[in-house]
């Protein structure tokens, strides 16, 4: 029995971290701000603009339009190719009095754009704009090329999508966005970190990737391409930053440069960074609360490997659910949700399969139910275990977010369930041929130590189409409409849906080929009605193998976030 601590959850000591004051991006991007709105002077008026293209060199469809402004105005501005053959970008822009640098974003590769600005619906200026065409996709030559998106269902009636572009960050390649009509609106370039992305209140993102020094290097910009700040970070902010107030993100992390007690483990805590100053202010160390004897599935430690060794919780997201003051974690090797009290750290619930558990979790484990508050299985039975496991739990889940309840003893929240193995047992687990990925929302009832499931999408209506072994993501809008992106669905060349470690991620197939092909799914939905308003897929376009592409070859195209939101907030 695994006897459990109680820590205070105070910050590491620094070492290195804090913020780049000095960074060359930084500093660069603010001399060519200041550069730039110097140049403006009064005969630049609406139809005199200074036109710089991609400023910073790191956002090709984006632009600055220099403008000498004599009031404080209200304009619109619309952004459409010059044969208008897709949908205009149109969005509102406050001009204040003397020299502005106009954002302008939304246009589209390799063709004549119009850049039109009015002021209460009249014409005051006009641009044509030629932009470069899309980097390339993969070949031979190209790794890591520039995605290739399809749009498979057009919507019927656009009215009942939500407003904005479909952004999306893909593991080290490209933070994007594209329209209803699954065309690229904008892009930045890859010196800026590609799959950890999130937006903050003020407009910008932040951002973290493996490719910029191992998720050490997190990047603050906007969709200028213009980089704002570079933190420094000790540890690795490996998944889903999350900006909560008082200018503090919480950020799944871990003793990136080992653990001071001796052991070696991986993402297996949580931090709460202060962007004011770059430093850690909190640490929550799972180390301490959760059970590291249980053997993780999926991945985690390699069979045989001392459980304690290397990646066996792999926390990919968090939250804090205010209401009841606890801290919400995702831990994907457990396929397991738990809570723990943000003062003290001391575990409060783990939402998971009953199997495996070391006696002294037994108490914090939920309850299925349905919503009359009835035990839906016996999980004293193999049956209704099997059954809990295939129907009911998460399985490498990804994307825990909260909805929001401010009834005490209650939370609820949306994940999306990847649905690995689907059981502890390889004899009863599904091959990714047969399995799928699903979108759930539940619902936790301290009180009774219960949980239900209030909706799910995915098992019937995409199925193994969708599976995805790793990552993915949705984004549920303020219309009641849910943005899902199936963000690893792959397929061998015989077009059947594969994993991305078989063996380690789910059982293996022997009917498997030797090819892999990322086609990742993205769907806008009515939640309620589960009606597809639209769809795209988005692939690498080249099939990688083993020979040619080495042994993670299955890792061809991967998505971490979606969201569906305006250019400019």
């Amino acid at each position: 029995m695994i006897v459990k601590k109680i820590v205070t959850p105070a910050p590491r000591e620094p070492i290195n971290q804090k913020i780049d004051a000095d960074n060359t991006f930084v500093v660069s991007h603010n001399a060519i701000y200041e550069k730039l709105l110097n140049e403006i002077s009064e005969d630049n008026t609406y139809n005199n603009a200074i036109v710089t293209i991609n400023p910073y060199a790191t956002a090709p469809l984006s632009l600055y339009l220099g403008v000498w402004a004599s009031v404080s105005e209200e304009i619109s501005i619309q952004v459409i190719d010059s044969e208008q053959t897709v949908s205009p970008v149109v969005y509102q822009y406050i001009v204040n009095i003397g020299a502005n640098l106009i954002p302008v974003s939304g246009m589209i590769s390799g063709v004549s754009n119009d850049i039109i600005i009015r002021l209460s619906s009249k014409i005051i200026g006009e641009y044509a704009v030629m932009t470069d065409a899309l980097p390339a996709s993969d070949s031979a030559e190209v790794s890591l090329g520039f995605p290739i998106i399809t749009a498979n269902y057009l919507a019927q009636d656009i009215s009942t999508l939500a407003d904005g572009l479909y952004f999306s960050t893909y593991f080290d390649r490209y933070n994007l966005a594209f329209d209803h009509q699954g065309i690229v609106r904008w892009y930045v370039s890859q010196d800026i970190p590609s799959y950890n992305l999130v937006r903050m209140d003020n407009g910008h993102f932040l951002a973290t990737s493996q490719a910029k020094n191992h998720c050490m290097d997190m990047y603050e910009f906007d969709i200028m391409g213009r980089i704002y700040t570079v933190y420094l970070l000790d540890n690795q902010c490996h998944h889903s930053i999350l900006p909560i107030e008082n200018n503090l993100v919480v950020c799944p992390s871990e003793y990136s440069n080992g653990r001071p007690d001796g052991y070696s483990t991986g993402k297996d805590g949580v931090s709460i960074i202060n962007l004011s100053t770059g430093l850690e202010v909190a640490y929550y160390d799972m180390l301490n609360v959760m059970d590291y004897s249980r053997p993780p599935r999926p991945s985690g430690s390699a069979p045989g490997q001392d459980v304690t060794v290397d990646d066996w919780l792999h926390i990919n997201q968090s939250y804090i659910n205010e209401t009841n003051n606890l801290l919400i974690c995702s831990g994907r090797h457990q396929s397991a949700v738990f809570g723990v009290d943000v003062d003290t750290n001391e575990l409060r619930f783990i939402m998971a399969t009953h199997e495996d558990w070391s006696e002294g979790y037994n108490t914090y484990l939920l309850t299925p139910v349905d919503e009359s508050g009835t035990p839906l299985y016996d999980l004293s039975s193999e049956e209704g275990t099997d059954a809990a496991n295939k129907n009911f739990w998460t399985w490498g889940q990804h994307n825990i977010v909260e909805i929001p309840n401010s009834e005490p003893g209650i939370l609820e929240f949306m994940v999306f369930d990847n649905g690995n193995y689907r059981s502890r047992d390889d004899e009863t687990s599904y091959l990714p041929i047969d399995n799928f990925s699903r979108v759930v929302q539940f619902r936790i009832d301290l009180n009774t130590m219960t949980v239900s499931r209030s909706y799910e999408y995915g098992k019937s209506e995409v199925g193994s189409r969708g599976y995805s072994s790793y990552v993915s993501a949705k984004h549920l809008l303020s219309n009641g409409n849910l943005v899902i992106h199936f963000g690893a669905s792959t397929v061998d060349e015989f077009y059947h849906p594969i994993s991305g470690q078989p063996g380690y991620s789910d059982v293996v197939d022997p009917d498997e080929g030797n090819q892999a092909l990322g086609i990742l799914l993205l769907k806008e939905i009515n939640k309620e009605t589960k009606e597809t308003l639209f769809e795209a897929t988005v692939t690498s376009g080249y099939y990688k193998n083993e020979e040619a592409n080495g042994e993670n070859y299955r890792y061809d195209i991967s998505a971490f976030r979606v969201y569906k939101m305006p250019l400019f907030e």
